[in-house]
This record gives C-alpha cells, sequence and structure tokens, in this order.
C-alpha cells in the first residue's frame, strides 16, 4: 500500500534558526512523501535558508533515501567496502555498524576526524553535489562540549569582501584532491587505484556564478582537499587560502547546529561550507547518517563561457 503524503503546507511551520543562514521545520513526518505543494515550500524555505533542520525524525536508510531522493539522484561514495553499508548512505560515527563504541585510533574514527576542517561534499568531482543531509541516530547529550556541526554563508563571505580581494581572487582556481582527505591523516591508509581513478583531481574556481540565483557569486574552496591556487606560488597560494580559513570562520557568517536525536539537517553544498566539533570521542557515542544528492553540472566561475555568454 502506498505511503499517505504529507499534509497541506499550512500543518507545518519554518522558524528561522540564525541570522546568517539556517531554518528549523516543525511539523513533517520525513517518512511519508510529500506532496508538489510541500516539496515546492521545502524547495523555497532551503534556497533562503540554505540550512533546513527537521525535528524528531525516525527513519530507517531505505526512508532516509526515499527522502533524499525527492530533491535529485543520489551520489555513491568512492568507498565501498562493509563499514559504509549501502553505497549510498554513509556512516558518519565513532559506533559501528554494528553498535560497537570504536576506540580512538580506530581508522574509521580518525577519518571522521577529518570532518573537523572546513569542507564542502563533494568538490573533488568534476560535478560536486547539490546538497547534503544528516540524519542524528546517537548524538552527544545537551552540556557535552562539542559534537555540533558548524556552518557558514559563502555568499555572505564574498559579498563582504573588500572590492581588491574580490578582484585578486575572481580569475583563481583550486585544485581539489580527494586523496588529500586521507593525506591529511598519516595513520589512514592511502587511496586505492579505484578510488583515484573514480574521483581524479579537479580544478574548481574560486569564485562561483551561481546561474539558477541571478548569477550572484559565493567563495567556493576547502580545507581537506589541498590548498594549491593555480596561477600563484605554492606559498603565495597557501597564505592566500590560510586568509580565506580565517575569514569564512567570522561569526557574521556562521550558524553552530547543535544536535538533537531524531534531527535530520539538510545543507546547501553549493553556497556554503561547513565542519564537524571536535568531542570527546571515548565518552560519547555519535552516529549519523548521509545522503548526498548529486549536483546537475559543473561549477561556473566569472570567467567560464556559460556565464559569458549570458551576459552578452
Amino acid at each position: 500500500m502506498a505511503l499517505a503524503k504529507n499534509d497541506a503546507i499550512a500543518d507545518f511551520e519554518i522558524n528561522r534558526l540564525g541570522p546568517a543562514l539556517g531554518a528549523e521545520v516543525v511539523g513533517l513526518d520525513l517518512a511519508r512523501p510529500f506532496d508538489a505543494a510541500t516539496l515546492a515550500r521545502v524547495n523555497e524555505a532551503f534556497a533562503d535558508h540554505h540550512v533546513l533542520c527537521f525535528r524528531d525524525q525516525t527513519l530507517g536508510d531505505a526512508e532516509l533515501i526515499a527522502f533524499s531522493r525527492q530533491f535529485g539522484p543520489l551520489e555513491e561514495f568512492p568507498e565501498k567496502d562493509k563499514t559504509k553499508g549501502r553505497v549510498e548512505v554513509y556512516h558518519v560515527a565513532n559506533v559501528s555498524p554494528d553498535g560497537e563504541h570504536l576506540p580512538d585510533d580506530d581508522q574509521r574514527v580518525i577519518f571522521q576526524r577529518n570532518n573537523a576542517r572546513w569542507h564542502t561534499d563533494s568538490s573533488y568531482r568534476y560535478v560536486p553535489s547539490l546538497a547534503s543531509i544528516l540524519y542524528g541516530l546517537e548524538v552527544p547529550p545537551q552540556g557535552a562540549v562539542g559534537g555540533e556541526t558548524d556552518f557558514s554563508n559563502m555568499f555572505a563571505a564574498h559579498d563582504a569582501l573588500d572590492d581588491a580581494m574580490k578582484r585578486r581572487i575572481e580569475p583563481l582556481h583550486m585544485v581539489h584532491y580527494y586523496e588529500c582527505i586521507r593525506r591529511l591523516e598519516p595513520a589512514m591508509p592511502p587511496t586505492t587505484a579505484e578510488e583515484r581513478d573514480a574521483v581524479p583531481p579537479v580544478s574548481q574556481p574560486l569564485v562561483r556564478v551561481h546561474r539558477d540565483r541571478g548569477n550572484r557569486r559565493s567563495l567556493y574552496f576547502t580545507t581537506n582537499t589541498g590548498r594549491e591556487i593555480s596561477g600563484m606560488t605554492l606559498e603565495e597560494g597557501q597564505a592566500l587560502h590560510d586568509w580565506l580559513r580565517e575569514w569564512i570562520e567570522r561569526p557574521e557568517f556562521c550558524y553552530r547546529h547543535r544536535w538533537r536525536r531524531g534531527d535530520v539537517v539538510m545543507w546547501d553544498n553549493r553556497c556554503l561550507l561547513h565542519r564537524a566539533v571536535p568531542y570527546d570521542y571515548a565518552a560519547f557515542r555519535r552516529v549519523l547518517r548521509r545522503t548526498t544528492v548529486a549536483g546537475s553540472g559543473p561549477v561556473l566561475g566569472p570567467f567560464s563561457e556559460a556565464v559569458r555568454e549570458a551576459a552578452e
């Protein structure tokens, strides 16, 4: 029997979470598919707030996948081993799929610690992702130190730059290496040949142009896939990268999400950076499940042919 759809759009609320970005959606059951009006309103809120949090959800993997697919096809993850579950669902945890609280030196925990660096998911793909969706099954208790997720608004960070810096970075690209995610954690094994072939290095514009938002511009870079900036010496590129990392951490650009059990948080990888806040891995269990909605095209920069043609 087909699942009943969520009721009319008047039956849920959208409440702002922070001045820079983020909204809480109250009153939707994500285990039930959206009708057309509900999906349209959720998409509108997503465009306005960039991060949406749906509270008090109870989902299995199949329901999480079905909810996520309402926003587009899903990516498959490069690592295809038994620790990750289904290739469309990523196990983000210091707990094994069998429920074992893993020690700090377990490679699965070490790999997760890399999430504490500012990044946007799948920037190492020629066509990066549209959105990530993270479901909190177990989270550190209220009052614990750490375990949150930080977000930074790359529209706001770009808009606040002075004109000289905007001109300086406008033509630049950053090289994104999937392999760098492993290199940053020396205890991790190197990428396999299959993984390297699946996601070779890619150059992405440092300034992203969003044609669906009136050619609005945002910053687009990460701190977990390398620090090489095309057209600069390695030292110059790293210095600029370090400056940008400090810039996007300004409080006026950021929102910190404190997890509650049952939260489903969806964010826009096209215009945000995010990072996990470290916590006491030995004291607290943290189990989240992630899907990633695939993007529809490559990143466009100010000098991309499609952008130039649209401006003519």
